[in-house]
């Protein structure tokens, strides 16, 4: 349970599909009745496997809390990645949370499934028994699918029973689709060929796709041929004639599985299989139901309605997509996104290092857990409610990932389904968008855009600070180049100027003895000579300090810092020796690594960063030459 409520979640591909929205609408209404919440974990593909964005789009299901959980509803035949389906599964029952697979059997799950067999028998019956014909071509699925090799059985079978002889010239595979279906619809009608009296499709797509063609050849459904399809999609609705198909008890099969989780949860036994039936419609397209003129305005009207939010929405993202395609900022995003109503009722998550770029040897170097793509705390990085904005520079909020949103019983209508959608750049993990809106199919066709939108404006600013980072660092010690350098210490100093607390601290270092390494060890121990002393510049300076390489083995580190300038002076020289020591008494190698400093603090005033470095150099190369006579010393 979750904030008082049980909670289903359900698993599936594009919730803004007309398949997945409908059974959403079914479930939602008998699960708010029995006083569930939905928590809908979806993608915007279907993990066929062929799509860049699979594995990001399928780090969604790590999101799922199985501590909050009562039951899963799993849409295994929609989700074509069975692996996927698979562990959700295993660790659903791991836990001995109950879960219904839908129409493709997974193993430990309760199976939901349509008795399609026995409902397309009772359609093949009707058009070559009750209709009396004996020329009846046959548009089979994919060849090989069970679905579509059960209805060829089917029809053989009527066939058989009516002393038909069975004709494979009468059968073609559409492929349960629109273009392939043309091709045996060209073949059926080719010139020459005697017309069948009827066409008997295995879903309503191909059926629709066989009107079509039937009409451009300049014959007549029904009066030259008769048409039946199969599973009662939605564009039958708007198609004319209306088909004669079967339809999905899509209403009955949601009812059932909310009540088979009410009966676990009341002590009863959990059955294995929840079988629905399918409905015969007899309809136009095989005559017995009468052509006529339609009351299309309900329809004309719903379709207006989302073609004209699709317009809007289409505009919006040109726009937006203009906008974050240069956008360098994360708070920038935000402000482009101001005035969109496609994206309200949600919060957008983001991971705590979603935009953080760690850059070695000039790549960038991505670095997650496949199986915990999402950080145990998140960011709130957006929050749109409707027609008003929070400002995401006061509203940033870190929050527990198990609380799924900040303020989450006060924001989330609990009677609505709660829809997540992986946020992901290039595969790389950026976190999640949390969804609360009405069930309608215009709100629910924004997903996947507004989805694309957050995953590519956030993508951008990765770039960009990839970019920059490779502009400003220096590729081998990890430390700013000369151009960063600059770039960040020179409004340090300004702003800092005048401060009476606070001083400029400026180090140069240069290795001692470079070209003796490379001449001697070669350069790639000349360049490991380089990075330790990078290494131990890093570890002297304070957290606020600049260090950069100005190039070759030549260093610099700034700063603005407050205390006593004696005390920063030792601290730093006293750590910086330190590593050095601690390195050379542990790396085996056949040389020391040294290095001379020129350390210099001085109050902020009229000074220019350039005229300090140039102080600090001159005592370096002082350091430098007494060292050498030092060393010269000791060899005589």
């Amino acid at each position: 349970m979750f904030n008082g409520r049980k909670i289903l979640a359900v698993c599936m591909p594009k919730a803004y599909e007309r398949t997945s929205f409908r059974y959403l609408t079914a479930l939602n209404k008998f699960a708010v009745r029995k006083g569930y919440t939905l928590f809908v974990y979806q993608t915007c593909t279907a993990l066929y496997g062929n799509s860049r964005n699979d594995n990001g789009e399928n780090y969604i299901f790590s999101l799922i809390d199985y501590d909050i959980i009562d039951g899963v509803i799993l849409f295994s035949e929609l989700l074509k990645d069975k692996d996927i389906a698979d562990r959700i599964a295993k660790k659903a029952m791991e836990r001995n949370i109950p879960i219904i697979a839908v129409e493709r059997p997974v193993e430990g799950c309760i199976n939901a499934r349509y008795d399609y067999g026995d409902c397309f028998e009772k359609i093949v019956r009707h058009i070559i028994v009750d209709h009396k014909l004996t020329k009846v071509n046959f548009i089979a699925g994919i060849e090989g699918n069970s679905f579509s090799e059960e209805r060829l059985n089917i029809y053989k079978k009527v066939l058989a029973e009516q002393g038909i002889p069975y004709d494979p010239e009468r059968v073609g595979y559409g492929d349960f689709w629109d273009y392939p279906t043309r091709g045996v619809m060209q073949k059926f009608l080719k010139d020459g060929n005697e017309l069948p009296e009827a066409i008997i499709c295995s879903n309503d797509t191909m059926a629709i796709t066989a009107c079509n063609v039937i009409a451009d050849k300049g014959y007549s459904v029904p009066d030259d041929i008769i048409v039946s399809g199969f599973d009662g999609i939605e564009d039958e609705e708007y198609h004319n004639p209306r088909l004669t198909t079967c339809r999905s008890g899509c209403s009955e099969m949601c009812q059932r599985m909310v009540e088979v989780f009410e009966d676990i949860r009341a002590g009863k036994e959990a059955p294995k299989e929840i079988l629905v039936n399918f409905e015969m419609v007899k309809s136009q397209s095989c005559g017995c139901v009468k052509k006529k003129a339609n009351d299309s305005s309900v329809m004309m009207r719903e379709l207006h309605d989302r073609l004209d939010g699709y317009q809007q929405r289409v505009s919006d993202m040109n726009d937006i997509i203009s906008y974050i395609s240069i956008v360098r900022k994360p708070e920038l995003i935000y402000e482009g996104l101001e005035g969109k109503d496609m994206f309200y009722d949600m919060f957008c998550c983001l991971n705590v290092d979603a935009l953080d770029i760690n850059i070695e040897n000039g790549t960038t170097d991505v670095n997650f857990d496949q199986d915990n793509p999402f950080s145990d705390e998140m960011l709130m990085a957006y929050r749109g409610l409707f027609s008003y904005h929070f400002d995401p520079s006061e509203e940033t909020i870190r929050f527990k990932r198990k609380d799924i949103a900040p303020d989450f019983a006060k924001y989330i209508d609990m009677d609505k389904p709660v829809i997540f959608s992986s946020l992901h750049y290039l595969n790389i993990p950026l976190g999640y968008l949390c969804m609360n809106m009405d069930m309608n199919i215009v709100f629910y066709e924004r997903i996947q855009q507004v989805s694309e939108t957050f995953g590519n404006g956030f993508g951008n600013v990765r770039i960009y600070k990839a970019l920059e980072h490779l502009y400003t660092q220096d590729s081998m010690t990890g430390l700013y180049n000369r151009r960063g350098f600059y770039q960040l210490i020179t409004p340090e100093f300004e702003k800092a100027a005048g401060m009476a607390d606070s001083f400029a601290a400026i180090v140069s270092a240069d290795l001692d003895g470079l070209k003796g390494i490379n001449d001697n060890y070669g350069h790639a121990e000349g360049d490991n000579a380089i990075k330790t002393v990078a290494d131990a510049l890093r570890y002297a300076a304070e957290s606020n300090e600049i260090c950069a390489r100005f190039g070759g083995d030549e260093f610099v580190v700034a700063g603005i810092i407050s205390g006593s300038e004696e005390e920063y002076s030792e601290r730093f020289k006293k750590k910086f020796n330190e590593y050095l020591d601690r390195y050379n008494s542990s790396s085996d190698k056949p040389y020391k690594v040294n290095a001379s400093i020129g350390l210099i603090c001085h109050r902020l005033e009229s000074s220019t960063v350039d005229e300090l470095i140039k102080l600090s150099d001159d005592l370096m190369y002082e350091e430098k030459a007494a060292r050498k006579l030092v060393r010269s010393r000791s060899r005589e």
